[in-house]
């Protein structure tokens, strides 16, 4: 280290201290990089409460759309180093486009984990009057007829089509992509028997199964839900350890103040582990995840290698 930089560092320690000594000072700005009532959305909203009441600050959840996520994530990535913006931060921007996109932040870099909070599998779901009763024949129906059954997705790089790519990459499972702009749409041309399959985020999937509408043949976290105990997971059939989540967590701008990032981890965590708020979440196919700073680093770095084989191996490009 440079003699100049060793002398401004306790200068620059002593203004982090300062900060994390203050803070909050105002309430928090919690950014939503996807629309209001969405998953994400749903989350933050339940979650902000618990927060700011462990803070003594009001906690504003501002919905920020566009780009797959990534311009509500690069504004608090570009953000003041405070604590006083923080980013609802979901595997897509942080894990999956990083392989798809020139970005506008490194995920890495510019942006420093508090908590993962939650953890949201697919179902794979056909349609009631499908001939296909089971995942083991919708597994022997695509190897018969490779690429030809059609799923919805919502596009390039959504859990949809990084599902199906997983299922590629492990067994040779051939299916035929149809992307849509929404879930809603994908979800009633599957109804009208125009796709074949879905891999759908399970909150809003288990709907239509509970309606009728739908058969769930698997799902794709590592465990059975509790909710749905009798639907197998996709890794028990034959593909130990495939796991596809639309997981969630609060992330900081980079340079943050550690007491900052560690106050606001306790803050999550507590919130969640708040036995109705947990069983709520739980009760919609959320699986509740906190955990420290560390372990979402590295849940991060883990998730980014998996995503960058994935989209490698399946030749997966932005559109």
């Amino acid at each position: 280290m440079k003699r100049r930089e060793m002398l401004a560092l306790p200068a620059l320690l002593l203004s982090a201290s300062a900060s994390a000594q203050s803070w909050p000072s105002r309430s928090i700005r919690w950014v939503v990089p996807y629309a209001a009532g969405g998953t994400g959305d749903i989350v933050a909203r339940a979650v902000a409460p618990g927060i700011a009441a462990r803070i003594g600050r009001e906690v504003v959840v501002e919905n920020r759309t566009g780009a797959n996520g990534l311009i509500g994530t690069e504004i608090v990535a570009h953000a003041p180093p405070d604590g006083h913006t923080m980013v609802l931060g979901v595997f897509g921007p942080l894990t999956v486009m990083p392989h798809l996109v020139r970005m506008p932040y490194d995920p890495l870099k510019d942006l420093v984990p508090v908590a993962l909070m939650v953890s949201v599998p697919n179902l794979v779901v056909v349609p009631v009057t499908s001939p296909i009763h089971s995942m083991q024949d919708l597994l022997a129906a695509a190897r018969a007829r490779p690429g030809q059954l059609s799923y919805g997705s919502m596009g390039t790089g959504s859990s949809g089509q990084l599902s199906a790519g997983l299922l590629a990459s492990m067994g040779d499972v051939r299916l035929m992509n149809v992307p849509y702009s929404g879930g809603a749409p994908a979800q009633l041309d599957l109804m009208g028997g125009r796709l074949d399959l879905m891999f759908d985020n399970a909150p809003g999937a288990i709907l239509r199964v509970r309606d009728g509408s739908f058969r769930a043949l698997a799902i794709t976290s590592l465990k059975r839900s509790p909710v749905t105990p009798e639907v197998p997971t996709i890794a028990e059939l034959g593909f130990p350890g495939y796991e596809v989540a639309t997981w969630m967590g609060a992330l900081l701008p980079s340079g943050t103040p550690r007491p900052i990032v560690e106050a606001l981890n306790a803050a999550v965590v507590a919130t969640l582990n708040e036995p109705a708020l947990h069983q709520r979440l739980v009760e919609q196919m959320y699986d509740v995840l906190p955990g420290s700073p560390e372990d979402f680093t590295r849940y991060i770095m883990a998730e980014t290698a998996k995503w960058g084989r994935v989209v490698r191996e399946n030749n997966i490009r932005a559109d």
